[in-house]
């Protein structure tokens, strides 16, 4: 395991090192923090049950006297580095040791949370933990403004030089803003509603003051604005995870406390964060034999181990669709249709207009966001059939606000002489045709 500071740790694969019990000294140091934060815990029993915070919130506390210590031991990280471990800051992810073993998951890991997150193309992101800046450069080639928050001057110096590189390497003519902030997020003094995106890649687990810290990227995001994280949960108890952390904590003097799920969605949720999606990590060829595989059975990092995760700043006063009993209307409008007999296509122009109560969201979740069906008459009849494939809508849709779409729907091969209509469906709660707004009869002439 290649050690790095802010980005640059996996604490996932953690699990596969052999248990070590830590040295005398070290124990010691542990079990005065871990004392710490069970005093802490403690004392959160005077608030009432709707504010406590759960049992179990990170592996160790953020200790007011710790933290000078802790941000010390940040600035000067590189010096307790082997040659190796400096060298290989600079090529980050490019592991070419034998199965490149740190490459791969941090890639995927990294551009599937970015694709998770769904930035509008040039928006800007705050990249906390920037470290040796390989992420901000991936991300300035995608087109995106970004401003890096580190503590450690000499990862702020290798990562300008590699934004610089990456410049002139790839001709980028006019290159998107890149700026770095040697500084921490919880002192970071940046504007407020400015950023469309808050990016932590291995790198939340640092934090000293996390309230602090949530709390800042809540401030510094637009109102329709995401959090994206991605690292390892704490599972209290496995002392494979905690054993590596304690010698990374003992040998480097950094914060290293991931959190447990519970009391990361707390924490969101604290500060105003919606809308919270974990996800399985799951990349790469599959057998075609594996096709009954689910996604958490094949998933590299199930989604019950780790804080892969997105929340959002939602910008809307009014309830959405993730509120099921409130009014959610809808008027449906053919413009223009047309079938194609030999591949069963039917293409659509439609307009749909927001006549309800409830803001329509777009993006796929558990439930609560709008897609377009085209479905049979009856729902849940024997004979019910759906036309391939549901859309999914481009944009929220905000009260009075109005799309006009195209769309390819294709029947299955019995579709016969049966009525097809076009409808909406709130996922997981109910099509709209339920409540009230009226399906479309789609003919085939």
């Amino acid at each position: 395991m290649i050690s790095a500071h802010g980005v640059t740790r996996k604490l996932k694969d953690c699990a596969l090192r052999p248990t070590r019990k830590p040295t005398h000294r070290l124990g010691q140091w542990i079990s005065g923090l871990r004392n710490s934060n069970a005093e802490a815990t403690e004392n959160e029993s005077e608030l009432t049950s709707s504010e406590q915070a759960p049992r179990y919130r990170r592996f160790l506390s953020d200790q007011q006297q710790s933290t000078e210590g802790f941000l010390q031991a940040a600035r000067q990280y590189m010096t307790k580095m082997s040659g190796f471990e400096r060298e290989w800051l600079y090529r980050k992810p490019y592991d070419p040791r034998p199965g490149n073993d740190q490459f791969f998951p941090q890639v995927y890991t990294l551009m599937n949370l970015i694709k998770a997150m769904d930035v509008r193309s040039g928006g800007r992101f705050l990249e906390v933990g920037s470290g040796p800046g390989w992420v901000s450069e991936l991300l300035m080639l995608l087109g995106y403004e970004v401003d890096g928050v580190e503590p450690c001057e000499e990862l702020v110096d290798i990562a300008k030089k590699r934004i610089e590189n990456a410049t002139e390497h790839y001709h980028v003519e006019n290159p998107p803003q890149v700026t770095f902030h040697l500084t921490t997020l919880e002192e970071c003094q940046l504007d407020a509603d400015t950023f469309d995106a808050v990016l932590f890649h291995d790198a939340l687990h640092h934090v000293i003051d996390e309230d602090k810290s949530i709390e800042q990227c809540f401030r510094y995001l637009k109102p329709g604005g995401v959090l994206g994280v991605t690292e390892a949960a704490w599972r209290p108890g496995n002392r494979m995870q905690e054993s590596t952390l304690e010698k990374e904590i003992f040998r480097f003097g950094t914060y290293e406390s991931p959190y447990t799920q519970e009391y990361l969605d707390h924490l969101l949720t604290k500060h105003g964060f919606q809308d919270i999606e974990r996800y399985h990590s799951i990349n790469g060829f599959f057998s075609a034999d594996m096709g009954q595989v689910t996604i958490e059975q094949a998933a590299h990092s199930p989604a019950a181990g780790n804080n892969n995760l997105t929340a959002w700043k939602l910008s809307f006063k009014e309830p959405t669709t993730l509120h099921p009993d409130v009014s959610t209307q809808a008027r449906i409008e053919i413009v223009e249709k047309c079938f194609t007999e030999p591949d069963r296509k039917v293409s659509l122009k439609i307009r749909l207009s927001n006549s309800g109560e409830t803001v329509w969201l777009h993006r796929p979740r558990k439930a609560g966001w709008v897609a377009i069906a085209l479905r049979t008459e009856t729902l849940g009849a024997p004979d019910y059939r759906e036309a391939l494939p549901r859309h999914k809508l481009p944009r929220n849709v905000t009260l009075g606000d109005e799309l006009v779409l195209e769309l390819d729907f294709y029947l299955p091969e019995d579709y016969g002489s049966r009525s097809w209509y076009l409808d909406l469906v709130n996922e997981g709660f109910f099509w709209f045709s339920e409540r009230g707004t009226e399906p479309i009869q789609v003919s085939e002439e």
